[in-house]
């Protein structure tokens, strides 16, 4: 391909892995095609077949290697060599394989230089994955006689009676350090003549159940971290209520990755447990949010993600929040039946703290839409005595403010029309208005929610004067950044309704519906990283 003088050559590396990626090419077929092009050693073609940098190449690697301790310029180094830099260690090549994934193996790592400069015991791993034996015409050659520390290969081989070696079950491969013990792989012991392990294989075997105790003892978090976690969540939680949904976007997608790369290291099993927990709640608000700012399908990805982070954590509440969540994208796309099946599997959950207020109170909203007023009456009744106060594990969204329960409320009332259910729907949208205004701090997404279910219900009432009442000030103060799927959903319809009132026509419902009109043009913008159409 022709080259444009006036591209980088890191913009035609990236030009070239995207467009090999989108031919389905693996990663080891583009690193392939980079180093041929670009003239780039293995190690380098690698890491820029996956984009990363020297910095991310060595945090990924330290990630998955537990007690390793790489950094940029060792990297750097590593990949110098041998031309300058550091020679890498057998086991660095293995780890870093391990890093890289894609079926990447440390052979695929050197060049012929690099095998130049190795011993013929580290070329032979290398190449056939064994160690280099005594019968082996090369096996007495190695540099200054040695080989280089840290290899730690096996140089000679018994055979037992029978002529047959040991398998041990272990050798080179991806492991917990860069100079720690590889396990899950094969090698062969060395035995004496009477096939019995020589005394070294005893010792060697011995000291790396030593090292394996260690490995297992050290952890990458600790009752301090996960405490300062939980308090990072509740905070987070609280912030969802209060901050524009593409500023909690961004902090939610943070938070995930921390906890996500922690569990990809290594801690006690107990901790695991801990962090699997907190990685369901941030992916089930940062669920909401995506959803918020109208990336359904993305928000089902990360709620289907928070569910299985549950599953495993062993943590049922917040398994009631993911469901509403699927319950509100599914309600908002008019698939009614579904979000009713989505709050049935969520009822066994529904057993402590505010749970059982949010799924009765969904339940109510869902069935009016199904126009069954015997079921909302039935789950209203029992969102009345639905249990209010909040447990620890319930800050912020993911605990039911009872002034959302009012609020769903109202919207189940104006569903099912009728002079008496409008009249109900009023005075449940001031209720939750009552409620919501007296926080703190503004719920400003929540009080919009609620003014515009007042201005439903009086339009439905004929009291245009009203309308407007609880218009103004939606229109008059709620940012775009606010403008959520939901509020610009509630914006929409209203609009279409005074369209349709032809009976109310006046100066004051032209100048509703065209305010109302420029309102719905400017929903809360994307933050950087979820641009319109990606599903992050």
């Amino acid at each position: 391909m022709p080259k444009d003088p006036g591209d980088s050559t890191k913009a035609q590396r990236d030009q070239v892995r995207e467009r090999m990626r989108g031919y389905g090419c693996t990663v080891g077929q583009i690193a392939a095609e980079l180093g041929r092009r670009f003239n780039l050693r293995p190690r380098v073609a690698w890491r820029h077949a996956l984009g990363w940098a020297q910095w991310k190449l060595a945090m990924r690697y330290n990630t998955a290697h537990p007690g390793a301790r790489v950094s940029d310029r060792r990297v750097s180094e590593h990949e110098s060599w041998p031309h300058g830099g550091t020679p890498p260690s057998l086991h660095y090549l293995a780890n870093l394989a391990a890093t890289l994934g894609h079926g990447c193996t440390p052979a695929q790592l050197v060049d012929a230089d690099d095998l130049a400069e190795l011993t013929p015991a580290e070329r032979c791993l290398l190449t056939t994955g064994h160690p280099l034996t005594a019968g082996d015409p090369a096996a007495p050659g190695s540099r200054n006689g040695t080989p280089r520390p840290g290899v730690g290969v096996t140089t000679s081989r018994a055979t037992p009676t029978g002529g047959e070696p040991i398998d041990s079950g272990r050798a080179l491969g991806p492991g917990s350090g860069e100079t720690g013990v590889v396990w899950g792989h094969r090698r062969l012991v060395r035995c004496d003549a009477r096939g019995v392990p020589v005394r070294e294989e005893v010792i060697m075997a011995a000291d790396e159940s030593a090292q394996f105790q260690r490995w297992s003892a050290t952890t990458n978090v600790d009752d301090a971290v996960l405490e300062q976690m939980t308090a990072d969540v509740a905070e987070l939680a609280w912030g969802e209520q209060i901050d524009p949904p593409a500023t909690t976007y961004a902090r939610l997608l943070g938070a995930r990755d921390d906890v996500f790369r922690l569990i990809a290291g290594h801690q006690q099993p107990h901790h695991t447990t801990t962090l699997y927990k907190i990685a369901s709640q941030i992916t089930a608000m940062l669920a909401m949010v995506t959803f918020d700012l109208g990336h359904s399908h993305a928000a089902n990805t990360h709620a289907r993600t928070a569910l299985h982070c549950a599953e495993v954590s062993g943590h049922t509440p917040v398994r009631v929040y993911i469901r509403s969540v699927q319950t509100n994208i599914a309600y908002w796309d008019k698939r009614y039946d579904e979000a009713a099946e989505l709050m049935d599997t969520a009822l066994p959950d529904a057993t402590s703290g505010t749970t059982l207020l949010r799924l009765t109170s969904q339940q109510a909203r869902i069935n009016a839409a199904r126009n069954r007023p015997d079921e909302v009456s039935r789950v209203l009744a029992l969102a009345e005595t639905a249990p209010t106060e909040r447990t620890p594990d319930e800050p912020g969204v993911l605990g039911y403010h009872t002034g959302q329960a009012a609020l769903l409320a109202s919207e189940a009332h104006y569903a099912l029309g009728g002079i008496d259910h409008l009249d109900a729907a009023v005075d449940w949208a001031h209720t939750a208005l009552d409620q919501f205004s007296v926080e703190a701090q503004p719920l400003v997404t929540y009080v919009a929610a609620s003014r515009f279910d007042l201005a439903h219900a009086y339009l439905g009432k004929g009291e245009l004067e009203a309308v407007g009442e609880h218009l103004a000030p939606i229109l008059r103060a709620t940012d775009a950044e606010y403008r959520t799927v939901p509020i610009i959903g509630r914006a929409r319809s209203l609009h279409t309704l005074l369209v349709q009132r032809t009976d109310l026509a006046s100066a004051t419902l032209t100048t509703l519906r065209d305010d109302l009109a420029g309102f719905i043009t400017h929903p809360a913008p994307p933050p950087p990283a979820l641009e319109p159409g990606i599903t992050t």
